[in-house]
């Protein structure tokens, strides 16, 4: 894998045929579902679960988890790395990339190291949500059963149920209509806490871009204004990231989004403490 890892994909990418196939969550000979991906093995035993002794409905989600998560590449060989030694919350994932101080880039204005976050759906789905404590499998929804004939088997044209509402949502909901206009509500909450936070982080970005030229500014505050702007936009991209507008765990949506539109808010005071002057909050608004 370490080889595999370090590879370019310019020149991996010419091998592709298939973006994804039965392989990808099968055995190939048995057809059980199974983990392939060596790091979602490794994180996996890291805390200390071994995948084998999961039930089908668990694998149901977890065979999700190969590709639907958050990832890194460490080291020099660049190897894949899932952020899950401490847990799969945000906050375990944030103190993990700290304690690691790992950072995909500098922001080029507020100078913050930041983190980009992938698609975290299995994470996010799976911190108590709903339809995860109900025992609701990925597939359920993605992949609903359908039948031909007497064969009854999950559909492998995974989308979005949405598409199929009736198919996947109405296997558990006798209202169809209601259900899905509750997602259209749901998402809509959340993109509106998005924007306020969004709002937040674009005003400590200014903040902090005005209080570093700042004759004499205090470089500690001001370090300490960019750790909070990275601590808020990874809360808001894990988020933004993530392929379900907040409908995957309503509530985590709300919570993350609010507390990463106080962090913002944070950073912006931070900034004005460390220039020493309001003109720098009043500069990042115009």
């Amino acid at each position: 894998m370490a080889t595999y890892d370090k590879t370019p994909f310019s020149e991996l990418g010419a091998q592709i045929n298939e973006p994804i196939g039965c392989a990808n969550c099968h055995d190939a000979e048995t057809m059980s579902l199974i983990v392939t991906n060596p790091a979602l093995e490794e994180a996996l035993q890291r805390q200390g679960q071994d995948w084998r002794t999961f039930t089908r409905q668990e694998m149901r989600t977890v065979v999700c988890a190969n590709c639907h998560v958050e990832y890194y590449f460490a080291g020099e060989g660049k190897y894949l790395t899932f952020p899950w030694d401490g847990g799969t919350t945000i906050e375990n994932i944030a103190t993990y990339y700290q304690e690691e101080a790992f950072k995909d880039w500098d922001h080029p204005n507020s100078g913050a190291p930041m983190i980009k976050m992938q698609h975290p759906e299995y994470e996010f789905f799976t911190a108590d949500s709903t339809h995860y404590k109900a025992g609701v499998a990925c597939a359920d929804c993605h992949m609903p059963y359908t039948r031909d004939g007497a064969a009854k088997f999950s559909t492998h044209n995974v989308h979005s149920p949405l598409l199929n509402a009736e198919a996947a949502c109405g296997q558990c909901h006798t209202d169809v209509e209601y259900v899905t206009g509750r997602v259209a509500t749901i998402q809509a909450q959340v993109r509106a806490a998005m924007d306020a936070s969004e709002e937040a982080i674009v005003a400590a970005i200014g903040s902090i871009e005005k209080a570093a030229a700042v004759a004499n500014v205090n470089q500690d505050l001001l370090t300490e204004a960019r750790n909070l702007h990275r601590e808020a936009q990874l809360r808001w991209d894990f988020i933004a990231a993530e392929n379900s507008m907040g409908f995957h765990n309503p509530e985590e949506a709300l919570r993350i989004l609010g507390i990463a539109t106080d962090l913002g808010r944070q950073a912006q005071l931070k900034a004005v403490e460390a220039a020493g002057t309001p003109t720098v909050i009043q500069a990042s608004s115009q």
